[in-house]
């Protein structure tokens, strides 16, 4: 089998990105050749996948928010253009296509290849704070396209736990498969990593450090985590909290102005985006990890911090909840500063509770697993195209 891989943007090495480099680095392993295409990939990213073969278009496409506004929301009929012209012209070698993140998921249609979909979220406008009625127009509209794009081009849709399967059922009325996403435990597990910079400076050394590792946007909800620091800065006077993730955007405009407001410039530090071995340092200098995501992304972080022995904390509406909750592996919740005054109270009892996690991670979540189960759903939506 030869697998076409498709993705936007390797430009920042994030859940997605991290998603296709480990897929396409197993199957290399396997003998089971692949091709990446985007429309754009850092050094940085480049360093990371060295030795999979990647493909970009000679137009150079900057990593871009796409949802903010409606002018740079009708700019992603552009990167569609590139990136359909890209896939047309590398699918005949290969058997099957694989897409992941929007607009990937409307470029492979009518190319005679069946077409297995990693969804890591269903597509909608995730960046905009405050809509505005064109966008709310638009997202309507584009809703029904994708709805029809995807029952009509799409053979198998996979997802990475139960709450995205009851999303992609309510949008598309199709049942997914589910493959857990596997998380870099040897990487994230690695005690040698504590020594970051940015953890020894004066204003964390003596710190009841909270983390927030994700891009700077409305999904990945960094203001509810402010908004925390906020309540608790009286109860917690040694509170801070660590923002680490691209920002760039007028969500993190909006943050720094409502810590202007509220007065709380020296608890919130931004980190902007930082290299993996930066985060995992992190991890082993914070006390808490959270993740008040609403719906959209962030699966990855919850596990990873796990791996390093920490309690976390994450929102109900977002994918890892379900798994988090299941498996007892740290702290389910909405209200983020309850919880957080339950684990400052019992640190040692959540500590214990994360080490365990952390032996869970290692044994469910391995991306040889994730690899192992998306060549099954290769392997029978090829089979199954074949027959029809």
């Amino acid at each position: 089998m030869k697998v076409l891989i498709v993705n936007r943007y390797m430009g920042i090495y994030g859940g997605a990105e991290t998603v296709v480099k480990e897929l396409a680095g197993r199957l290399n392993n396997l003998g089971i050749k692949n091709l990446i295409l985007t429309l754009n990939i850092s050094e940085e990213v480049k360093n990371i996948c060295t030795g999979l073969d990647i493909v970009t278009p000679e137009k150079n496409f900057p990593y871009k928010f796409r949802s903010t506004d409606l002018l740079s929301s009708l700019g992603i009929f552009g990167e569609i253009k590139h990136l359909r012209q890209l896939v047309k012209k590398h699918a005949a070698g290969y058997d099957l296509i694989n897409v992941h993140n929007f607009p990937a998921n409307w470029v492979a249609a009518g190319l005679g290849k069946p077409v297995a979909w990693m969804c890591n979220e269903v597509p909608d406008f995730y960046n905009s704070p405050r809509p505005s009625l064109s966008i709310n127009l638009l997202r309507a509209a584009g809703i029904g396209v994708d709805r029809a794009i995807v029952n009509r081009s799409i053979d198998t849709i996979c997802v990475a736990d139960e709450f995205n399967a009851q999303k992609v059922i309510r949008r598309y009325g199709r049942i997914p498969e589910i493959v857990p996403y596997g998380i870099e435990y040897d990487f994230f597990a690695d005690t040698g990593a504590q020594d970051f910079e940015i953890i020894r400076k004066n204003i964390l050394e003596n710190s009841f450090l909270l983390l927030q590792v994700g891009m700077l946007s409305p999904e990945k909800n960094q203001l509810k985590s402010i908004q925390a620091v906020e309540q608790l800065k009286s109860e917690i006077p040694n509170i801070a909290l660590l923002l680490a993730g691209k920002g760039g955007n007028p969500y993190e405009e909006m943050l720094k102005e409502y810590i202007r407001r509220q007065k709380l410039q020296k608890y919130i530090i931004f980190t902007g985006h930082l290299s993996k071995a930066q985060i995992r340092a992190l991890y082993y200098g914070c006390k808490i990890a959270l993740f008040p995501v609403k719906t959209q992304g962030g699966w990855l972080a919850p596990f990873e911090a796990l791996c390093a022995g920490k309690p976390i904390i994450t929102s109900s509406s977002m994918g890892a909840a379900s798994i988090v909750k299941k498996e007892n592996l740290g702290i389910v919740s909405d209200d983020l500063v309850k919880a957080i005054k339950d684990i400052n109270h019992n640190y040692d009892f959540y500590a214990k509770i994360a080490q365990r996690a952390k032996g869970w991670v290692k044994d469910n979540l391995s991306w040889n697993l994730f690899t192992e189960k998306m060549l099954g759903v290769f392997e029978k939506t090829l089979s199954d195209w074949r027959r029809r």
